[in-house]
C-alpha cells in the first residue's frame, strides 16, 4: 500500500479511476480496462493464487461511489458438498470485506488489496470446493451488500 501512497500523496485522498486502473496494468501487464462513461472502470486480469492452484479470469466493475465488485469469469467457480456458494453476493459476487469495519475505501489501491483478498479468497474457495468447510473465516451478512462507500 505505501506505493500509492508514494504515487498520490499520502493515501488521504481518494484515488481516481485512472490512478487505479494505470497501477493495476503496472503489476498485471495483461489486464484488459474497459472505461464506462468516465466513471466506471471494468477490469479483467488473470491470478493464480499459489503455484498449485488453478488461473482464474477476474471481472473487477469499480466506480468511486461504490464498492468493487468482483466476480470470476473463468473458471466457473464450483459448488462443494453444499447446494451454493458461500462467501458472495447476489451475482456471485465475491464477498472480501465490510463496510461496518472500514476495511476498504477509496484512498485505497485496488492492486494492494482487493486483487490480494481476492487471490486468497480464491484459495480458501478451492480448500471449500474439496472438504466443503470455509476456512477463510470472515463474516456475511446480507445487509452489508447494498452499501455504498461513505468515505
Amino acid at each position: 500500500m505505501a506505493r500509492y501512497k508514494r504515487y498520490f500523496g499520502g493515501g488521504s485522498k481518494k484515488i481516481t479511476i485512472a490512478q487505479q486502473a494505470n497501477l493495476i496494468i503496472a503489476k498485471y501487464k495483461d489486464a484488459k480496462i474497459k472505461y464506462l462513461k468516465g466513471k466506471t472502470m471494468i477490469v479483467e486480469c488473470e491470478i493464480q493464487p499459489q503455484p498449485l492452484c488453478k488461473k482464474y479470469k477476474l471481472k473487477i466493475k469499480y466506480n468511486l461511489s461504490e464498492r468493487p465488485k468482483v466476480t470470476v469469469v473463468e473458471p466457473k467457480l464450483k459448488k462443494s458438498i453444499e447446494t451454493k456458494l458461500q462467501h458472495v453476493f447476489a451475482g456471485d459476487e465475491l464477498c472480501l470485506f465490510r463496510y461496518k469495519y472500514r476495511e476498504w475505501n477509496s484512498t485505497m489501491a485496488i492492486v494492494d488489496t482487493i486483487i490480494p483478498w481476492t487471490s486468497l479468497w480464491l484459495f480458501y474457495h478451492e480448500i471449500w470446493e474439496t472438504t466443503g468447510e470455509w476456512f477463510g473465516g470472515g463474516e456475511h451478512p446480507a445487509n452489508d451488500e447494498k452499501k455504498t462507500e461513505a468515505g
